[in-house]
């Protein structure tokens, strides 16, 4: 029997968590599913423990990648499921028991293509932090949706791959970049939103979204993640003649560019990307300032980082 909802997780050497993951998503209150687990060449026993698995419950699939990297692994995932629904779980975090009923019953109850829950930044020492951007609604039409997807660095309908649930023919095209090494999953998500008619949240948190500090975005900074301004130019040129949309998308850019800084900086790695970003950063505040809300912390740290940027820099060392 088809089941209605396919969880695809992609999986490399997560032999140290992924129990917890598998075990989160037997235990849902919700049981018409099956769990994809795509093995993304793994060195340690992530696979034999995800067939051990499959071996007692005949809903869980292991299945080895067609590529590398976790783009290739979901895309894998995307072409082997067979659900009415699809959603994602990373095989570090975890589903509160609630999570696929909610968000079944959000898309049913409303006819939406998409559902998304909030969630918790989870932290090994056992603290949680929700989502600052959470928020219910029903969004409906490309102009709603997007400027939803854009409000805030996060945004209500956020960037996330996980945490929510596609119709399945609404992504039945889509595909995961697998020449990017970050942002892959916003891409995703936004191409999402861009062919939705109607995405309905939850600001109730239902994902666990563990905090690993040996994961790709917490590692020091790399050339890989200028990917961030590869996705958002992507996005200008989809949204090229919505110019509200472009405003919201810039702020994101020129926001980014300033986030990344403050990394190198503390981190102390990827300094020769700071000319760069500085640019970025310029480029797009002197684009945006007279039409966008930009704040007088905002406008501050431009003017520093415009005429002073040695002294902007040292700031942030402090």
């Amino acid at each position: 029997m088809t089941p209605t909802v396919s969880i695809i997780m992609p999986a490399r050497n997560s032999a140290e968590y992924i129990n917890r993951c598998i075990d989160s998503v037997i235990s849902q209150k919700y049981h018409d599913w099956e769990l994809l687990i795509i093995n993304d060449s793994s060195t340690d026993c992530t696979r034999e423990t995800a067939v051990n698995f499959s071996k007692t419950d005949p809903r869980i699939l292991v299945y080895d990648s067609n590529g590398t990297g976790v783009s290739a692994a979901r895309n894998t995932g995307l072409d082997k499921a067979c659900g009415r629904y699809f959603t994602f779980v990373d095989s570090d975090d975890r589903l509160d028991p609630e999570y696929l009923s909610d968000l079944t019953d959000m898309c049913e109850r409303t006819n939406a293509d998409i559902s998304q829950c909030s969630f918790f930044y989870s932290f090994p020492d056992g603290r949680k932090v929700s989502d600052s951007e959470a928020a219910s609604g029903v969004f409906e039409g490309n102009g709603e949706i997007m400027n939803a997807y854009f409000s805030g660095m996060i945004g209500m309908v956020n960037l996330a791959c996980w945490g929510k649930l596609y119709r399945s023919d609404l992504i039945s095209d889509i595909r995961f970049d697998e020449d990017l090494m970050i942002q892959e999953d916003a891409y995703f998500t936004f191409q999402s939103c861009m062919k939705a008619a109607k995405v309905v949240c939850s600001s109730i948190p239902r994902y666990y979204y563990c905090q690993n500090p040996e994961s790709a975005m917490n590692r020091p900074f790399d050339g890989n993640k200028m990917q961030y301004f590869t996705v958002l130019d992507r996005e200008l040129e989809a949204c090229r003649e919505e110019g509200l949309l472009c405003g919201k998308i810039k702020f994101r850019k020129m926001i980014t560019s300033l986030d990344l800084t403050s990394r190198i900086v503390r981190d102390r790695s990827g300094s020769k990307h700071l000319g760069r970003l500085r640019e970025i950063a310029i480029e797009t505040y002197e684009d945006i300032k007279k039409s966008e809300k930009t704040g007088t912390k905002t406008r501050a740290k431009m003017f520093m980082l415009k005429h002073f940027p040695s002294l902007y820099y040292g700031l942030l060392k402090i």
